[in-house]
């Protein structure tokens, strides 16, 4: 495995406690993206965003065929969005996505824009996260295949804001940047925004933010 640009950090250094999300199979959607092999460290960061099914186990369990006939669906309106507002999929794993915004000055309010319509238009519900900040790109051999993969604190935020501080239809997102201006942006946008700090945040498991907001959709 041969690290870009000789181990080039894009976004937040490396961090050994890599979130599960990691062991998701990439897809091909992020071959050949030449604008992340060549970000550099100064300006604005990009963000990482995580999705689950709620129930997902049990839906399967019971109604297997419907279920595979939903997450054809679920993946390409994932697909189709993701590009939409500037990202790309990273990679699945079962019926959860890892998804990646292109460093912007939006980044994170483009992230936050594809979580809303995601919950707006999909029937089955979901759990997002989002995390913006510098992370490690990496490309990783998958399936005989290069791929970009993407680690550090900001992808394990993010996965955690999706499984620790999300609900049922609902998206958690935090930053390690000042996103000040995203923030009074998407405040405007989206009514149902409540901010949380300190002990109210829920137990990250092994990273740590100062504030995170919470939206419902």
């Amino acid at each position: 495995m041969k690290w870009i640009n000789e181990f080039k950090i894009f976004e937040a250094n490396e961090n050994n406690d890599s979130p599960k999300r990691s062991d998701r199979l990439l897809t091909d959607a992020q071959r050949n993206h030449e604008e992340d092999k060549s970000e550099v460290v100064s300006g604005p960061s990009p963000a990482m965003l995580f999705t689950d099914v709620v129930g997902s186990s049990k839906m399967w369990s019971e109604d297997p065929k419907t279920m595979d006939l939903q997450l054809n669906k679920h993946f390409e309106l994932m697909d189709n969005l993701a590009r939409k507002h500037g990202g790309f999929v990273v990679k699945t794993i079962g019926d959860a996505f890892m998804v990646y915004f292109s460093k912007d000055e939006n980044s994170l309010e483009n992230a936050v824009d594809f979580a809303v319509e995601v919950i707006n238009t999909e029937k089955l519900k979901l759990r997002i996260g989002i995390c913006s900040g510098k992370m490690i790109a990496k490309n990783c051999k998958i399936q005989n295949v290069q791929l970009l993969d993407f680690f550090g604190d900001v992808v394990n935020t993010a996965s955690r804001m999706e499984s620790k501080v999300s609900e049922e239809g609902g998206i958690a997102f935090t930053s390690v940047d000042d996103v000040s201006e995203q923030i009074k942006s998407i405040s405007k946008k989206y009514k149902k925004i409540v901010k949380i700090e300190g002990s109210s945040i829920p137990d990250l498991k092994g990273v740590k933010v100062p504030f995170a907001y919470k939206l419902r959709v």
